[in-house]
């Protein structure tokens, strides 16, 4: 036994799987680029260069992780007490980019995945905290809601 407690939930969020096919597509056009002015044994390089990078940053982008693990929720690189909320907001697509566009808090953290639609607003129960609240990215706000619910 390691001592470390098993995620009570866990979501990455990933990139749809069609981003590929425009990293493919990216990898093509700049590899063409790339390979016109290489010569000849060296043209398919850049295609094969290119587009593995392309694919390493859609995978990349789609690397962030949710997650509540005892009394600590992780989003991204960033952990809160869950001590510290005093209410949970399930958000749709609508409300999340109204919590997150001109009418947020700058002060505020946020952890959105544009291709991920709906979220949920964790508010902070004390005011003079300088995080007001968060605003976290998840397929499942109930799921989320439940689990932080429960803890």
């Amino acid at each position: 036994m390691t001592g470390v407690a098993e995620p009570r939930y866990r979501e990455r969020l990933t990139t749809p799987w069609w981003w590929y096919l425009g990293a493919l597509g990216v990898g093509i056009l700049l590899g063409a680029e790339i390979g016109i002015v290489l010569p000849g044994g060296w043209v398919l390089v850049p295609f094969f260069v290119v587009t593995l990078l392309g694919a390493a940053v859609v995978y990349r982008l789609g690397s962030g992780t949710v997650q509540v693990v005892g009394q600590e929720l992780t989003a991204g690189d960033r952990q809160l007490d869950l001590s510290r909320v005093d209410r949970l907001v399930p958000l749709s697509v609508t409300e999340l980019r109204r919590v997150v566009g001109r009418h947020a808090d700058p002060a505020a953290y946020t952890f959105i995945r544009s291709w991920v639609g709906p979220g949920l607003q964790l508010i902070m129960r004390d005011p003079s905290d300088t995080t007001p609240y968060w605003v976290v990215s998840t397929r499942h706000p109930d799921r989320l809601i439940a689990v932080l619910t429960a803890v």
